[in-house]
């Protein structure tokens, strides 16, 4: 048995600190395994009780037998290290630890002792500071949530993985409510050794599970979410998140233009749209995109289904399209032969565009009627009706949503159901009836439809993942890093007197740039230590002698290695390039509108590294300059694929280099089609200079 599904699922469980009151804490998880019908071995360790409630139990968890597949220690923070401990030694494979007062309350390193533990043993370990595991299709219930007093959740094909226990256990509140269905639900808690991904791994390769969904704060391993990810796609399994922290800032210590502008939330948008994952915004939007794949499964066709709208207000039918707009999900016009059947049926005042409003003219049988129109169009995928008390009996309509549904099954096509006022819906019992007929009902269209919009997004295609190259060097300096990397420039020299700057100018042509050349100076411009566009030898002259006044001033302990002199390349347009370590995701690259306008128009996107050049031309695309570098205004277009192949080689060979902390190249200019793409100023910075 795989050691997490020994955790999962497993045949034997031990309660550490386990007690016969219910009511307490520590004795609600084996009332929950009776009530729920465990069918596997069960042991209580308490040195008060050689028995509980029929349940063996024992002094110490040396007296237990060997080789138990789950521990679930009860017991506070102070005991939970020596009980880990026993059960590694006792051949136990995994364990749970619900105690709080580990990291989350400062205490870091009673967590290193249980990570150690973890480590040295082989034991697998949830939490601290965890509510514990579910599996509601073998009743096994490591946990004391308090939501298994009232019900538990139905099996199901979700698998439910959060880094809060209150807000898990409110998921469980709210599955239970809907009737949605569950795999296994985790609270992980501080993590100290399990973590989210791993957990993630494991149900990708469950073929029980069609859903994985997570509550996150941070990842653990987060570099391997671009692959799980990918995994999940070619396994068709979708990928939810609701993300915690979106007001996160940037690194306020970064000292580059990458460094600024990598802020935490945006590289984990960026990277979560690369890997295809459906992110969401609340718990409300998880818990209906949860009832959209629950009602209507994974998406089979590679087309969005088009959407069909039956409604009684004009108002709602805008919203709708809105929200349609929104989240991409098509509205398409009704078929000649549809728009006809609707004229029959309504007043000629009316329009039968989609969506069709029936107002008040249409009864409960016209209404119905409209409907079955609808659904037989050829470009409908999914109808959506929208009721309301005001106009419909929703006890009557039953029966005839259900056959809607069941026609619209056998053509291929769903019926959703909202209402015009998320506080008219159908009572409990009638909604878990059409549930049950998979017709998926939610509170508000305008959910229903970004429901609807976010479960396509499996669908979109995603940029192939990348193939390595050959193996080649690594470097251990920046300039063999800039020649590794195959970084294309232009002639440069580094002077330390005017005079030799002058020479160098005179045999490379005129105009020229000057740049100071210091470690300690990463934003020239700031320190006056750029200078553009200089024609003639004039020119050069008064802009040496200004900038190195410039410089002392700004900054007059920085180390100056000279002057850079390069030739002037004034065509183009220039983007910025960089490549940063994010604390959560790894190695990112980071392209954008570069130059002076990189921090004024924070026009950016991230890649997960290693990524592909089809991601990267993909990334291009989306930035908000693709039409200049496309050839906007009767201009001509650039050499992007010669930027696309610079850049993929930068990202490559940060990935071999692991001494290098962050690249900023800004700008990298894309010149005119057929001419390349060159980089004017490059910063190469070690893991010690940021």
């Amino acid at each position: 048995m795989p050691v997490l599904s020994a955790l999962l699922a497993p045949q034997s469980i031990a309660l550490i600190g386990a007690s016969p009151d219910a009511g307490k804490l520590p004795g609600r998880p084996l009332a929950y395994l009776k009530r729920y019908g465990f069918t596997g071995q069960v042991y209580a360790v308490n040195p008060k009780y050689t028995d509980i409630d029929g349940t063996p139990c024992v002094a110490r968890i040396a007296d237990l037998p060997r080789d138990i597949d789950l521990a679930l220690i009860l017991l506070p923070a102070a005991g939970v290290a020596e009980a880990l401990q026993q059960c590694a030694l006792q051949g136990v494979r995994t364990a749970i630890s619900i105690a709080g007062g580990f990291a989350e309350a400062g205490d870091t390193a009673a967590q290193e002792a249980l990570t150690a533990l973890c480590q040295q043993h082989g034991i697998r370990l949830v939490g601290p500071n965890c509510v514990g595991v579910l599996n509601p299709a073998l009743g096994m219930t490591a946990t004391f949530s308090s939501e298994l007093r009232r019900r538990m959740p139905r099996p199901g094909r979700l698998a439910l993985f959060t880094q809060s226990g209150a807000l898990g256990n409110a998921l469980l509140q709210s599955f239970n409510d809907l009737d949605i269905g569950l795999a296994y639900w985790v609270s992980t808690g501080n993590e100290a050794d399990l973590g989210v991904l791993e957990l993630v791994e494991h149900a990708i390769d469950d073929e029980g599970v069609d859903l994985i969904g997570l509550y996150v704060e941070g990842l653990k391993g987060g570099s391997e979410l671009l692959a799980l990810a990918r995994r999940a796609r070619a396994k068709n399994k979708a990928i939810m998140v609701l993300r915690a922290g979106q007001s996160q800032l940037g690194r306020a210590a970064a000292v580059s233009h990458t460094g600024k502008l990598a802020g935490a939330w945006k590289v984990w948008c960026d990277v979560a749209r690369q890997a295809g994952l459906i992110t969401v915004d609340c718990l409300d939007d998880m818990i209906d995109l949860a009832v959209a794949f629950q009602a209507l499964g994974y998406p089979q066709s590679s087309a969005h289904p088009s959407l069909g709208v039956l409604t009684i207000s004009g108002g709602m039918g805008v919203l709708i399209s809105d929200q349609a707009a929104r989240f991409g999900v098509p509205l398409p016009p009704f078929a000649a032969g549809t728009q006809a059947a609707l004229r029959e049926l309504l007043p000629p005042q009316m329009s039968v565009a989609n969506p069709v409003d029936t107002a008040l003219f249409a009864n409960e049988g016209g209404f119905g009627a409209c409907a079955e129109a609808v659904i037989r169009d050829p470009d409908i995928g999914v109808l959506l009706v929208v009721l309301t008390r005001l106009a419909h009996d929703y006890k009557a309509l039953l029966p005839w949503l259900e056959r809607l549904a069941l026609q619209g099954r056998s053509q291929g096509k769903a019926l959703a159901v909202s209402f015009l006022s998320s506080s008219d819906p159908f009572e409990r019992e009638d909604r878990l009836r059409l549930l049950q007929a998979g017709v998926l009902v939610l509170p508000t269209p305008e959910r229903l439809v970004a429901a609807l919009g976010r479960r396509a997004q499996v669908l979109r295609p995603l940029a192939e993942g990348e193939v390595r190259q050959a193996a080649r060097a690594g470097s251990d300096s920046a300039a063999q890093f800039l020649k590794a990397a195959a970084v294309p420039q232009v002639p440069e020299r580094v002077c330390a007197q005017l005079d030799d700057a002058l020479a160098f100018a005179r045999q490379q042509g005129f105009p020229v740039v000057l740049k100071v050349a210091s470690p300690d100076i990463a934003h020239k411009s700031e320190a006056g230590g750029v200078a553009l566009n200089l024609g003639d030898e004039d020119a050069l002259r008064q802009a040496w002698q200004d900038m190195v006044r410039s410089v002392a001033a700004y900054a007059p302990t920085a180390r100056i290695d000279g002057y850079s002199v390069q030739p002037m390349v004034l065509d183009g347009f220039e983007l910025i390039v960089g490549c940063s370590i994010d604390p959560e995701l790894g190695r990112v690259l980071m392209v954008g509108a570069g130059g002076i306008w990189a921090e004024v128009l924070d026009d950016v996107g991230f890649l997960a590294l290693p990524a592909s050049r089809q991601e990267i031309a993909e990334l291009i695309g989306r930035l908000k300059i693709a039409p200049i570098l496309a050839g906007a205004r009767g201009q001509g277009p650039l050499d992007v694929a010669a930027a696309v192949e610079a850049i993929w080689q930068i990202g490559q060979q940060f990935l071999i280099d692991d001494w290098v902390a962050e690249v900023d190249i800004n700008p990298l200019r894309v010149r005119a089609l057929g001419r390349g793409a060159v980089a004017l100023d490059t910063l190469v910075l070690a893991q010690g200079d940021v």
